[in-house]
Order: structure tokens, then C-alpha cells, then sequence
């Protein structure tokens, strides 16, 4: 039974055993339900911690501590999450708890390749309907955000000379679009904003 694995994890934590058993999470119908009962006793009983706080305070030594690297195996973490993120783990707990939203999650990875903390985006961060929907996000952040434009029109005249559409997508972390996902500027400018797919409004550059 489900319930029987908080007992078997106490154990762990006294040192009277080791590891849970290989077969231990097996059983797809109740894995998801035993991983759960785990974290929530590590988080409410070990560390007297709330789910809230368990957000903001739970942290990689945490886990070791806590012996619960082993059960994180049975947890995909999100794309965004990088190696040293555990908020997850929280997350999987209780699943009621308030999500970013997916524009809030890719401003955040964005703002993160932005400063630094992020050397690059996650792999195949923008692959699929939904890393499309991705791009599309943090292009709106450059143009509207980082470049501080009012209007999508003005876009042709600052981005119809390919060399420096290329600069600006670079100096901004975006080039990896036109590397992956589009042919170049023009096409991404165009796919993203059907009304730039005029001839006329790039005539001129």
C-alpha cells in the first residue's frame, strides 16, 4: 500500500536501510501518489516546513539531506528547470499550489540568458508548436520591453538590412532563433506578425 512507504523512508532517514526497494515504485497506479507522500513528509515533518515556504526555502543540499535524490528519478523536471533547481520537487507535492504562468516561465529563462545566470536556453527550448510559442514570447519582450518599440510597423526599417538583424538578435540572446527555427529575420519577422508579410513595407530596405 501507498501509505506503507512513508515507513520504509523514515528508515532511510534513521540509516536502517539504505535505499527503497528496486520495486519499490513499479507499480505505475501508485508511484505517483508514493513520491508524493514522501516529499510531503520530508517537507511538513522533517524540515516544519509549509508548502509556501518549502517553495521558497528547499535547495539542492536539502535533498541530499533529506535522502530524496532517491525518488527525483521519478520526476521530469520542467525544460526550464536547470540542474541545480529542486522547486519541482515542490511543485510535484502539491499540485495546488499557484504555477507561473507558460509567459511568465519563458520571461523567466529569458531575463536568466539576459543576465547571465543562463549561459544559453535549454536544449530544444524552442523546437515544437510550443517552443514557437516560446520565441514568440521572448521577441515581443526584445522589441517591446528591450528595445522600448510602440509599434511592430517600425519593424522593417530596423530589421530590413539582414547584417543588422543579425547584430540586434545577437546583442539581445534571440540569434539561436534564426539558427534553429526560421531562415532568417525576414521569415521570422514575418511568421511571428503576418502583418509585416507586405513587399511594401520592405521595399525600401
Amino acid at each position: 500500500m501507498p501509505s506503507k512507504i512513508v515507513d520504509r523512508y523514515r528508515r532511510i532517514l534513521m540509516g536502517e536501510q539504505k535505499r527503497f526497494s528496486p520495486y519499490e515504485f513499479e507499480d505505475a497506479q501508485y508511484r505517483k501518489q508514493k513520491v508524493q507522500l514522501v516529499l510531503r513528509y520530508a517537507i511538513e515533518n522533517v524540515k516544519k516546513w509549509t508548502p509556501e515556504q518549502a517553495r521558497k526555502e528547499l535547495r539542492l543540499s536539502d535533498v541530499k539531506e533529506l535522502k530524496l535524490h532517491l525518488i527525483r528519478e521519478y520526476i521530469e523536471p520542467p525544460i526550464e528547470a536547470k540542474p541545480e533547481d529542486v522547486y519541482y520537487l515542490v511543485d510535484y507535492a502539491y499540485p495546488f499550489l499557484p504555477r507561473l504562468s507558460e509567459e511568465q516561465r519563458v520571461l523567466w529563462v529569458y531575463k536568466e540568458v539576459l543576465s547571465g545566470i543562463r549561459r544559453h536556453f535549454p536544449p530544444l527550448y524552442f523546437q515544437s508548436v510550443k517552443g514557437e510559442e516560446r520565441a514568440k514570447v521572448c521577441v515581443d519582450y526584445m522589441f517591446r520591453e528591450l528595445m522600448q518599440l510602440k509599434d511592430i510597423y517600425e519593424l522593417p526599417k530596423i530589421f530590413g538590412k539582414t547584417e543588422r538583424a543579425y547584430s540586434l538578435l545577437k546583442k539581445h540572446k534571440l540569434k539561436i532563433l534564426v539558427d534553429t527555427l526560421y531562415f532568417s529575420p525576414f521569415d521570422m519577422l514575418t511568421d511571428m506578425y503576418p502583418e509585416l508579410n507586405d513587399p511594401e513595407l520592405w521595399k525600401d530596405y
